[in-house]
């Protein structure tokens, strides 16, 4: 019997478009493979740098975004009653001369009345443009909710922050250690990463409740109570001062450790910094063993110089670091309980961490020129490189925790060094950044005068009415979250139910589930859209949801409208 002949080759497609993965923030390149005007299957793509050729199951998923049953092919205007799922279908024209008829008016009287709201959208820069020009200051992004306190504290603290702005050193790290890093952040660069690590001989260190992905292929797992982190990373940084297990000379040239500090608490500066009339912050230089800028030219800062002045004696931040964390509050027994993790294991992973940095530094031979303009013959750094993400930003401490890591990073010199981690273009940014954010007396038909999101450098700076109130509906950047750099979504649906700090008009979200983005409580989310005020309105007005696809709280708007 003659056998069929099968075709062992069949053709995937017709064409291959190149694109980025719209799947997470990684940006992995992508063939998008189409056959007969459909997306039929994706792949890696090879000539990618950040994932070259490398998809992850989240990425491969990416095909659902288009060929999904539940994408939405045309607006919906809702019929029935909030929740009702009942909607019509109907066309562009109409759906966006509805929004139009609802938005203009509040552009043209109140524009803050709108509060327009995203998810991981990766075009943040075109809607932040929109709600700027719109004139309203609520408008934030999905940040605010995952891990943004995070990047916050690596920004204000060295200017860059674990993911997005730098990445280990996977070429040279020795030692590696991870806190809190889930499978779906970042993922196809770890896994390469990791792979690297592991092909070298290097180890890893995995910090984590649960010994899952990553973690699972750690050559240490120490199993942290939730939340606890921070807490032994502090104890770390209190074995390592209590060894001298730290890099002094990074730590006066490259960080604020040598600036003086005001240490008397009669003083109506204790706690800030000594500074010049220019306002620049003021060290001990070496050379003459007076006060000078901290980055003046040429200027070699003292760690342990005070200096006295009108009565005040002023004295190193390091001073204050050190006098802190040497407490035997951070002392590995007195923290054992609360971190789950004994005493002995603390004290081990520290002695490892100090032998790495300190016994096994990696030189390259390389001249460099640091930014006093001295150059150096050779690179020096500290083979300990450390990650971070969601599983430490995700509690009330999230960015104190990351502080607490960066700081242990300082301490050995562990940053933008051969082996440790490692800043991306445009990072290191000034400390803090830019211009504070925009959102004070915003006016009809006026576009703020700058980014709706940026850094508070003071409270000159803070969104917050001459009474003390907030400015926008999330009370970012109040005198509540004066560090609510993206807002935060998971109280926008809350407030503006409430009307606090005052009534909107219309809840705009893009991208961005409204349960899952509102403290993942949707049956509290449903009561607050659907809650009516005693004349049977609805207390939120008019709510507009833009997505690919019909969610589970999509019922809950009046209008929708397609990501196309």
């Amino acid at each position: 019997m003659t056998q069929p002949k099968l075709n062992t080759s069949p053709k995937v497609s017709d064409e291959i478009k190149k694109t980025t993965c719209y799947m997470c923030a990684c940006r992995c390149g992508i063939n998008v493979h189409m056959k007969e005007g459909r997306v039929a299957y994706i792949e890696g793509n090879r000539d990618h740098p950040i994932n070259k050729g490398v998809l992850c199951a989240k990425g491969s998923a990416g095909i659902m975004q288009v060929n999904a049953p539940s994408r939405l092919r045309a607006p919906l205007l809702r019929v029935g009653p909030r929740g009702s799922g009942e909607f019509k279908e109907i066309s562009w024209e109409e759906a966006l001369g509805l929004a139009t008829s609802w938005l203009k008016p509040l552009r043209e009287t109140a524009p803050e009345k709108l509060a327009f709201f995203t998810g991981r959208d990766q075009s943040q820069s075109f809607t932040g443009w929109w709600a700027q020009n719109f004139g309203t200051p609520n408008f934030a992004a999905h940040g605010g909710f995952c891990s943004v306190n995070m990047a916050a504290a690596g920004i204000y603290t060295m200017g860059g922050a674990f993911w997005e702005f730098g990445s280990p050193d996977w070429e040279h790290a020795r030692l590696f250690l991870l806190f809190g890093v889930a499978e779906d952040h970042d993922s196809n660069p770890i896994k390469m990463g990791l792979g690297k690590l592991k092909e070298r001989g290097a180890r890893i260190v995995g910090v984590n409740p649960v010994r899952t992905g990553y973690n699972a292929i750690a050559d240490d797992w120490f199993s942290i109570t939730p939340g606890s982190d921070g807490l032994l990373v502090l104890s770390l940084v209190h074995l390592l001062l209590k060894a001298g297990k730290i890099d002094l000379d990074f730590l006066a040239r490259f960080t604020n450790a040598p600036v003086l500090l005001d240490s008397d608490p009669a003083s109506a500066n204790h706690g800030l910094f000594l500074r010049d009339p220019e306002g620049r912050p003021l060290v001990i230089d070496r050379r003459t063993g007076k006060p000078a800028p901290w980055d003046g030219e040429g200027v070699e800062p003292d760690l342990s110089a005070t200096h006295r002045t009108a009565g005040v004696t002023h004295r190193p931040v390091f001073h204050a670091l050190v006098e802190r964390y040497l407490s035997d509050d951070y002392a590995p027994e007195a923290v054992a309980d609360r971190t789950g993790i004994s005493a002995a294991r603390i004290r081990a992973l520290a002695a490892e961490i100090a032998r790495t940095a300190f016994e096994e530094a990696v030189t390259l031979d390389r001249e460099w020129t640091d930014f006093r303009g001295v150059t150096h013959k050779t690179m020096t750094g500290r083979p300990v490189a450390m990650h971070a993400m969601r599983g430490i930003s995700a509690h009330s401490n999230g960015f104190h925790t990351c502080r607490a890591l960066h700081i242990l990073q300082m301490l050995l010199g562990a940053i933008d060094t051969p082996g440790s981690w490692r800043y991306k273009a445009p990072f290191p940014r000034p400390i803090p950044p830019g211009p504070g954010p925009a959102g004070k007396n915003s006016k009809p038909n006026t576009p703020l005068a700058g980014n709706i999101l940026s850094f508070t450098h003071g409270p000159d700076d803070l969104l917050v009415n001459d009474d003390g109130s907030p400015i926008r509906i999330d009370h970012s950047f109040s005198w509540e979250a004066p560090l609510g750099l993206h807002g935060m979504m998971h109280t926008v649906i809350g407030n503006a139910a409430k009307g606090d700090p005052y009534k909107i008009d219309v809840l705009f979200m893009f991208m961005a589930n409204m349960a899952w983005n509102s403290a993942m409580n949707p049956l509290e989310t449903i009561e607050c859209l659907t809650a009516k005020d005693e004349a049977g309105e609805y207390v939120i007005p008019t709510v507009i949801y833009s997505d690919a696809l019909f969610s589970e709280t999509v019922p809950y708007a009046d209008l929708i409208l397609p990501d196309t």
